[in-house]
């Protein structure tokens, strides 16, 4: 949902957020625009599903770090994006930020909220893809399935019997669609 269709500059944006009536809130800056995130319990426990079978492998393997719904991403001036999962390798960041990372995760995670439509989702994989984030999953709920984007492929899309894997990002990484889906 958009706050306000003014555009922000970086400067302006964390302004708006500082203030006391938008601190318990999610915000995200899409090519200058405001967009407040809304938080949705479903998607929110597919991401943390998500970033659970992540994170146990990041970890077993010391590849990086993996952030939840309110690790902030400095993609370019005006695009300041909040995956609802992500994960970002040591070799890029190799010292902990101690607010937003500065450029984009290796892989970012959008699980659709009942707000979100599937184009305003579907831009958001090619902004990440176009400031150098190298895979997307957009992930689809009500239809239990994923749109996985990589920088000049085709879209894939990973249905509910099907596997997602890391590719080039995270080599050797599998995950049954089935288990990141509610029962």
């Amino acid at each position: 949902m958009a706050v306000q269709e003014k555009r922000y500059t970086s400067e302006e944006f964390h302004a708006f957020i500082g203030r006391p009536e938008n601190r318990d809130r999610l915000f995200e800056l899409i090519d200058g625009v405001i967009i407040q995130k809304m938080a949705s319990f479903t998607p929110s426990q597919i991401a943390m599903r998500i970033g659970r079978y992540l994170g146990i492998f990041v970890d077993e393997h010391n590849l990086g770090y993996v952030t939840g719904a309110d690790g902030t991403y400095i993609l370019a001036p005006g695009f300041e994006l909040i995956p609802d999962a992500a994960f970002i390798s040591k070799v890029r960041l190799p010292v902990i930020p101690e607010r937003e990372v500065e450029g984009p995760p290796d892989l970012a995670v959008e699980v659709k909220s009942p707000t979100d439509s599937k184009r305003e989702l579907r831009r958001k994989a090619e902004d990440y893809l176009r400031f150098g984030t190298k895979m997307v999953w957009l992930v689809f709920p009500d239809e239990q399935r994923i749109e996985v984007y990589v920088q000049d492929q085709d879209v894939l899309d990973v249905e509910i019997d099907g596997v997602l894997d890391g590719g080039n990002v995270l080599p050797g990484f599998t995950l049954l669609v089935r288990k990141i889906f509610p029962d």
